[in-house]
């Protein structure tokens, strides 16, 4: 991945119930540590070499399924072919990442605002590899995968957002020509700790974001399907906060609860996307 992460490089162990990975953090071409003092300004020329970039390189390891034997190893690597198993992996890694920037964020009281995109990625490679070498992030064998190609994950989803252009309405935002709503930042919050389970946290939010959406975006359009929805939405607004109310009593989400999340989180995802549309 292009850029540096907050995570030191090294190590860190991934424990999710029976579950366990092992991440390790590797980067490459770091800056070097600011000054103390800014350097005064140096007239820059047009044949200046372009800034170095740091690439950080982050190897998840199954520690939890260790092969029997090299060929059970290259059975399971022939399975690369098959996308939704090639998809499941990508996500694995990229969730057993976010964790870890989730806790960093945590640990430091720096904001984690989004999770990590595909596109974002450089390169991909799934392999297997001995105890010290997989250790290190190397491989036995390996393969490079296309991770940025074809729908992946969430890809129909992100698909379906990225039908809406969205430049008209930031040049209308900066330019002080419209406004930014809560709403458009709450609602995609909670759609980003549901999906990398930060279900509590997703649960606490969930109320705000419903509330605000139907605040917000009751007079935004004239249309029956757009009333429909905001009527629907408000009319779960009790429920959601018994809901919050119930999660700031306990310390481990519930069976069920991140199921009750979705339908109040699709309406406003939806209502937010039917606005974005009609109104250009």
């Amino acid at each position: 991945m292009p850029g540096a992460l907050r995570l030191d490089d090294g190590r860190y162990l991934d424990r999710q119930d029976a579950v366990e990975r092992v991440m390790v953090i590797e980067s490459e071409g770091a800056l070097p540590p600011p000054r103390r003092k800014r350097r005064r300004p140096r007239k820059s020329g047009r044949s200046e070499s372009p800034t170095r970039v740091q690439v950080t390189t982050a190897t998840v390891i199954r520690a939890q399924e260790p092969f029997e034997t090299e060929q059970e190893a290259g059975s399971w690597l022939a399975r690369l072919n098959e996308d939704e198993f090639t998809d499941e992996l990508l996500a694995e890694a990229l969730s057993t990442l976010d964790r870890a920037r989730a806790a960093e964020a945590a640990a430091s009281g720096r904001p984690f605002a989004e999770p990590t995109d595909l596109a974002e990625v450089l390169t991909a490679r799934i392999g297997f590899g001995d105890g010290d070498r997989v250790s290190e992030g190397r491989f036995l064998e390996a393969f490079e995968i296309d991770a940025r190609g074809g729908v992946g994950i969430g890809g129909r989803r992100r698909e379906r957002l990225s039908k809406v252009a969205p430049i008209a309405r930031i040049a209308a935002i900066i330019g002080e020509k419209g406004r930014a709503d809560s709403c458009e930042f709450l609602v995609p919050r909670v759609r980003a700790d549901l999906d990398a389970g930060r279900v509590m946290t997703a649960a606490l939010g969930i109320e705000m974001a419903a509330r605000a959406t139907v605040a917000e975006l009751d007079q935004a359009l004239d249309d029956p399907d757009h009333v429909a929805d905001l009527d629907r939405l408000e009319a779960m607004l009790p429920d959601l906060t018994k809901l919050t109310d119930s999660v700031l009593t306990e310390t481990e989400p519930w069976a069920g609860l991140a199921e009750s999340l979705e339908e109040p989180l699709l309406i406003a995802e939806r209502v937010i996307r039917r606005r974005r549309v009609l109104s250009q």
